[in-house]
């Protein structure tokens, strides 16, 4: 395949994306405060899914040792440490749950929405039957969203209006809209050129990362559902 055709997929990976990503409710809806404790909730899970189960499955199957290295070092940052702030990035995520009101109870025995649930089911099997760029896609197209989009309830502002939080309160977002534009896009994504060499793999790439974008509406639905529960319920303490 030529280059211009190569460089191509990653336009057009780009592009259906960030297409998706601007229907989605939940990242370009008012950030409510039950929508924001719900998201923390189940991306607790999907935070492990991701770096314990997921891409160690699709990088199983990798040929590409750049990628392979890279991604370690990614999940290393998750779950063990990230030497730019001295500690793992679950630790920080279970501080921003702390405060806006989450209890380490909670955040360790999170109970996954049916919709997330799904979602979950979709990207581990991508990971383990389709490509395996198609799996690297699946557990990063996100993070493309979240540091490419020019307004979403990822960013760190929502949630200071949302939660009534400083600047230190909301480091996780404000260093995740950061850190992973290192994780996904177009010059992280320049590795796909390389392997994509005739149609046939080209389509099975972007079906696979469409099927994973389809699982990603479904996850963010159910962040919705549970979150308008949550607001529904305080609205009716308050009430009381």
């Amino acid at each position: 395949m030529p280059s211009n055709a190569n460089t191509s997929i990653i336009d057009e990976i780009c592009e259906y994306a960030l297409s998706v990503a601007a229907e989605v409710p939940w990242l370009n809806e008012p950030l409510t405060r039950g929508r924001g404790k719900a998201y923390l909730l189940q991306h607790i899970p999907r935070n492990r899914l991701y770096s314990g189960v997921t891409r160690p499955a699709w990088l199983s199957r990798c040929p590409d040792l750049a990628v392979v290295r890279k991604t370690i070092s990614q999940m290393r940052e998750e779950l063990v440490f990230d030497d730019r702030i001295a500690q793992p990035h679950t630790s920080i995520l279970w501080q921003m749950g702390r405060n806006i009101g989450l209890t380490d109870e909670q955040m360790n025995n999170v109970k996954l929405e049916p919709l997330v649930e799904v979602a979950f089911t979709v990207w581990d099997n991508i990971a383990r039957t389709r490509h395996w760029i198609a799996g690297w896609l699946a557990t990063s197209v996100d993070e493309f969203i979240i540091s490419t989009m020019p307004k979403h309830n990822f960013q760190a502002e929502a949630w200071k209006r949302a939660f009534n939080l400083n600047d230190e309160q909301v480091f996780f977002f404000s260093y995740h809209t950061k850190v992973d534009d290192d994780h996904a896009g177009r010059r992280v994504w320049d590795p796909i050129t390389r392997h994509v060499h005739d149609e046939k793999t080209r389509q099975e790439i972007l079906d696979g990362m469409k099927l994973a974008l389809t699982a990603l509406r479904l996850f963010y639905q159910g962040i919705c559902e549970l979150g308008d529960r949550l607001d529904r319920a305080e609205l009716q303490r308050k009430n009381v």
